[in-house]
C-alpha cells in the first residue's frame, strides 16, 4: 500500500507490481479529509493543525493575500527538518529582492543550521546566536510585497487562495501533493532523499513544474533563483498542464485510491476464507 494514486503514478505503480509479483495499492494522497471536502475554498489551516508558533495569523495572512492580483504571489517554503544550505540563503532573499515579485517566505527555526531544528529564531527573544538564518532588513527593503513567516505557516491556506500563483518547494511529498492538488505550479529545490526523486515526478512526468537548478552538486546562486521564478511564471503549458491535473481532484480522494481500499479489503478476505 503506497500513499499515491494512479493519477500521479500508474506507470510506477505498475511496474511496482510487475518487479515484486505482489498486489500494489496506490492509496493516497492521505491528506486531511477536511482538504478534499474543500476543493472550490480557502482551507483554513487552524481547523486541521493547531497550537502552532508563528509571527502571523491566518487572518493577517488571508489580508495580505487579498491584496494581490491572482495568481501572482510566490510561495517559499522549505520543510522543517531540512532546506538549503545556509550560504544559499541569502542569495534567495537577493533573488526575491531582486524579483519584485510578490511572496511569502516561510523561515524555519534551525533553518540553515544542522541537527533539529531549534525552538527560537536569531534576533528574537530568547534566541541563542548561530541557530537560524535571518533575512535582515529585507522585509523593509521589500514592504508589502514580502510577507516573511517565522515558524509555523497556514500552508493549505496559502496553497488554497487564488493570489498563489507558485510554490518554490523543498518537494517533500505532502507539500508536493497538497500544491499539485490546488493546481499551484512547483518550483522544485529538492534537498536530500525522495525529494529528488518527487521534485522528477512534478517536472519530468507530470510536467507541471520546473527546477530551481540544472546542477545541484553546486550551491544555488541568485541567478539560478530569478531564472527559476521566470521560467515558472512564463511557463503557459506547464501552468495549463498543473490547473488540468489539479480538476481530476475537484470531486475530493481520488476514485483510483477508493477502488485500491476495496480492492485490499478483498484480498484480505479472501486470504481469511
Amino acid at each position: 500500500m503506497i500513499n499515491t494514486c494512479d493519477d500521479l503514478e500508474r506507470p510506477f505503480i505498475q511496474y511496482l507490481t510487475d518487479q515484486v509479483e505482489k498486489p500494489v495499492w496506490g492509496i493516497g494522497p492521505l491528506l486531511p479529509e477536511l482538504y478534499w471536502k474543500s476543493a472550490d475554498s480557502l482551507l483554513h489551516d487552524h481547523e486541521i493543525r493547531t497550537n502552532r508558533q508563528s509571527n502571523v495569523t491566518e487572518e493577517e495572512v488571508i489580508a495580505w493575500l487579498d491584496s494581490k492580483p491572482p495568481s501572482s504571489v510566490l510561495y517559499v517554503s522549505f520543510g522543517s527538518e531540512v532546506g538549503p544550505e545556509m550560504e544559499e540563503y541569502p542569495n534567495l532573499a537577493d533573488a526575491l529582492e531582486a524579483s519584485n515579485r510578490p511572496f511569502i517566505w516561510v523561515i524555519q527555526p534551525g533553518s540553515g543550521g544542522s541537527g533539529p531544528p531549534p525552538q527560537f529564531f536569531e534576533g528574537q527573544p530568547g534566541a541563542k546566536a548561530g541557530e537560524s538564518y535571518f533575512p535582515c532588513d529585507l522585509d523593509k527593503k521589500v514592504g508589502e510585497r514580502g510577507l516573511i513567516i517565522h515558524g509555523w505557516a497556514p500552508q493549505l491556506l496559502i496553497l488554497s487562495h487564488p493570489s498563489t500563483g507558485g510554490f518554490l518547494s523543498h518537494c517533500g511529498w505532502n507539500s508536493t501533493v497538497e500544491a499539485i492538488g490546488r493546481g499551484i505550479p512547483i518550483l522544485a529545490w529538492p534537498i536530500r532523499g525522495d525529494q529528488n526523486y518527487n521534485a522528477k515526478l512534478v517536472v519530468k512526468h507530470l510536467k507541471v513544474g520546473c527546477m530551481v537548478s540544472d546542477d545541484f552538486s553546486q550551491l544555488i546562486k541568485k541567478d539560478d533563483i530569478i531564472k527559476g521564478m521566470e521560467s515558472l511564471w512564463g511557463d503557459e503549458d506547464v501552468k495549463n498542464r498543473a490547473a488540468l491535473l489539479s480538476a481530476k481532484f475537484k470531486h475530493g480522494f481520488p476514485t483510483s485510491s477508493v477502488s485500491s481500499l476495496d480492492a485490499f479489503r478483498d484480498f484480505i478476505n479472501q486470504k481469511a476464507v
